[in-house]
């Protein structure tokens, strides 16, 4: 169903009983929608409820021309934080447990900078604090060795980003052929295809990421943002990540003493699609303490 907040449309999907605390999930891409977190996040229902969405030019919510309305200026980070924090409250909360994956992320600590009375404890999962890192990639012999079986994907391709080129062209492509480095399983890049075949990709982030018109996505120091908040924090990271390596998350727990770390073995970015029973298990007894 559509909730309308912030002057957007939402996407929104809950799972699981109103009455317990609430987690709000924040996608990562921004391109894709939520639809890659199920049903992995879904299952969290037995300890939470559970609310998805689609980010403002993502999916189903609202959307920039040709699809929508909406101006690409609004597309900025700052204002998707807005939306989560406008979503928690317009759903009947005061505060509710933030996860974001990847992106979202980042765009959960920016909910933290913007609005940290809203936020009960914050889950970062599969993302990064920092903006400095392509030396860790360039040093991973996984990287490099996954790396190698990608398929390289041209921002100047007319059948991609041309004017009659179908939506979320472009990402759906670089989803596809990024997959070895998405997974840590290769005998499950056929399953993860399916998984790629239900998203719903846009096109809306394109030109502004292009011609760099977007804001970062993280808040300006965020390790400062989150200690100065001082609340519950977990970082769950796979441990073979190849988008956001391990060793940023490790030093991001060593700014927030009072975080916990997960690192989930056997597991690349696409952690809880890698090792589910992990990551789940790290997020509910995470939210128990919480």
């Amino acid at each position: 169903m559509h909730e309308r907040v912030n002057g957007v449309d939402l996407y929104t999907r809950r799972f699981g009983d109103p009455e317990r605390p609430m987690l709000v999930v924040v996608h990562g891409g921004p391109t894709w929608d939520h639809s890659f977190l199920p049903p992995a996040v879904a299952e969290l229902s037995d300890v939470a409820h559970v609310v998805l969405f689609d980010l403002r030019g993502c999916g189903r919510s609202s959307r920039t021309p040709p699809v929508g309305e909406l101006p690409v200026a609004a597309l900025q980070p700052e204002h998707l934080a807005d939306d989560v924090a406008a979503l928690v409250r317009h759903l009947g909360a005061e505060r509710a447990d933030i996860l974001g994956f990847s992106y979202g992320g980042m765009i959960a600590m920016r909910v933290v900078a913007q609005h940290p009375s809203v936020v009960r404890s914050v889950i970062l999962a599969s993302t990064t604090a920092y903006r400095e890192f392509q030396h860790l990639l360039d040093e991973s012999a996984d990287y490099r060795e996954r790396r190698g079986l990608t398929t390289p994907v041209s921002f100047g391709d007319p059948l991609l980003t041309g004017p009659d080129a179908a939506d979320g062209a472009l990402s759906r492509a670089m989803a596809v052929a990024d997959a070895p480095l998405a997974v840590w399983r290769l005998d499950r890049l056929a399953e993860w295809h399916r998984v790629l075949s239900r998203v719903r990709f846009s096109s809306d982030w394109n030109e502004p990421y292009e011609t760099g018109r977007l804001h970062p996505a993280a808040p300006e120091d965020a390790p400062r943002v989150l200690r100065e908040w001082g609340g519950p924090a977990l970082l769950l990271q796979g441990v073979r990540d190849m988008g956001f390596p391990v060793e940023l998350a490790r030093r991001l727990h060593g700014e927030l003493p009072s975080s916990t770390l997960v690192e989930v073995p056997e597991a690349a970015h696409m952690a809880h699609f890698d090792n589910p029973d992990a990551w789940l298990s790290a997020i509910r007894a995470f939210l128990s303490r919480a």
